[in-house]
């Protein structure tokens, strides 16, 4: 027999609303404790200084192509009329 109130009750994963809340204010307690921002963050130091490293990383891996020009002959006429 179907009831209506059944259907509130209904929970595959097992949690009820109960442990849902209970998860919920566990959550937010430990959001609580987390540290705050420094200044450093909250000026941009911290931010401009990981910015700094990260573009040094990039350009460290970098391969630098040099130019390649064939062999200099002292005569062009030389080299032309070969």
């Amino acid at each position: 027999m179907y009831l209506e109130e059944d259907e509130y009750r209904f929970s595959p994963d097992g949690l009820t609303e109960d442990s849902i809340d209970a998860l919920i204010a566990a959550v937010a307690d430990e959001l609580t404790e987390l540290p705050t921002a420094t200044t450093a963050l909250l000026d941009g130091t911290a931010r401009h200084q990981r910015d700094r490293r990260t573009v040094e990383r990039k350009l460290g891996g970098i391969v630098r192509v040099l130019r390649i020009y064939g062999p200099v002959f002292e005569n062009d006429s030389a080299a032309s009329a070969a």
